[in-house]
């Protein structure tokens, strides 16, 4: 096999379609003045042209400009694929952690959001402070959270919107100033809320959910640049958390 025929060949084993790899093949041999040149160099259709040069240019394997067509290195290529590549993985981690949860919640699940950016989850964390119910519950690495949600303004404004309707439970895995703040027997007062400090292995995780609604939000942070919180309105998915944080209640109160 030639190299012109091995290159083809790996292009389409990449998902490359023919009448990419041939348009592309074609303008590593010499660039072309418009598309209607290639269409008369390659021997395709006028629209299967147009299609082919439309995807390598998103792929960014061949450029246009005022001197013509032209395809861009095969090292440029294979660094744009790499670059794909590595973004389908982040997608594929994240559908691999959603996947549990729509597991979980099958035909009773009313409701799923999903929020990629620091500010989708700081608005799902303060929306979990208005839905109806009579105590919030909170469990995990609140110290870690803070940052993620803008500071801690943030959870202040949380538990002044909660307190309005509702009391506060809290099991903390963590422990810095952010905790330290509502650790106090004045804030315990102020904010109505008792907080447990519970030295369990769960950082970079924090769920917030109630004692009878059935919304329940998850919010990720192992990576602080990237973090994600998946927000599940299932009954099932709510008394499974209701039950795991009683027992933790139990554990933490002997601790």
């Amino acid at each position: 096999m030639n190299l012109s025929a091995q290159i083809g060949s790996l292009l389409l084993d990449c998902g490359f379609s023919e009448a990419e790899v041939r348009v592309y093949q074609e303008l590593l041999k010499n660039p072309a003045a418009t598309i209607w040149d290639l269409v008369k160099r390659t021997g395709l259709s006028k629209s299967s042209t147009y299609r082919a040069f439309d995807r390598l240019h998103a792929l960014q394997a061949v450029e246009n400009s005022e001197k013509g067509i032209r395809a861009r290195s095969l090292k440029h290529v294979v660094a744009e694929m790499q670059k794909q590549e590595r973004s389908l993985r982040k997608n594929i981690l994240k559908l691999k952690e959603i996947a549990p949860y729509l597991h979980a919640a099958g035909s009773e699940s009313d409701g799923f959001e999903t929020c990629y950016t620091p500010d989708q989850i700081r608005d799902a964390y303060l929306y979990m402070a208005q839905t109806n119910y009579g105590t919030n519950i909170d469990f995990g690495d609140f110290e870690n959270l803070v940052p993620i949600i803008g500071g801690l303004d943030v959870p202040i404004a949380f538990r002044r919107d909660r307190m309005k309707h509702a009391t506060h439970r809290a099991i903390c895995t963590t422990f810095g100033p952010f905790t330290d703040h509502f650790c106090t027997r004045e804030a315990a007062k102020k904010f109505h809320s008792h907080t447990n400090i519970f030295d369990f292995n769960f950082t970079h995780h924090f769920i917030v959910f109630s004692d009878t609604g059935n919304e329940v939000l998850y919010a990720h942070f192992r990576d602080p640049k990237h973090p994600y919180a998946i927000l599940v309105n299932s009954r099932t998915i709510a008394d499974a958390e209701r039950a795991r944080f009683q027992i933790f209640s139990q554990i933490a109160g002997n601790t």
